[in-house]
């Protein structure tokens, strides 16, 4: 019990400036971002990615760590999706289209594709309730 309030108090503290920032967002540009998806709190805590995180970033996306992707230039943004969703993806190059606030450096996916075994594929997005 403790655990699970635990995790839901993290959740929380770690997507209410994600909202908070989008409420206040101007327009959104659509956009296409190519990198590798990582667990926020990790990657930029301590720049860890690629496929020695990847178990550690799973259990990250799992518990509710925001998930980001991490472009080429090592520019994040977060994903406004729930993190669980995302979790089995984590450490892939991905290419996530959707409306960039590039002030809270946030995108609301349209549409995710993942690179597996050379060929990229697209992900079935959760639904929201927008």
């Amino acid at each position: 019990m403790m655990k699970r309030h635990f995790a839901l108090i993290t959740l929380l503290v770690l997507t209410l400036p994600v909202v908070t920032a989008l409420a206040w967002q101007g327009e959104a540009k659509k956009k296409t971002i190519i990198g590798e998806l990582v667990d926020s709190k990790c990657y930029l805590a301590m720049g860890a990615r690629g496929e020695g995180h990847r178990a550690c970033a799973v259990k990250c996306a799992k518990m509710g760590i925001p998930v980001a992707i991490a472009d080429a230039k090592g520019n994040t943004y977060t994903i406004a999706l729930p993190a669980p969703a995302l979790a089995q993806y984590q450490g892939l190059q991905a290419r996530v289209t959707g409306k960039v606030f590039e002030t809270s450096r946030t995108i609301i996916p349209m549409k995710i594709e993942v690179k597996k075994d050379g060929r990229w594929t697209e992900i079935e997005l959760p639904k929201t309730m927008m």
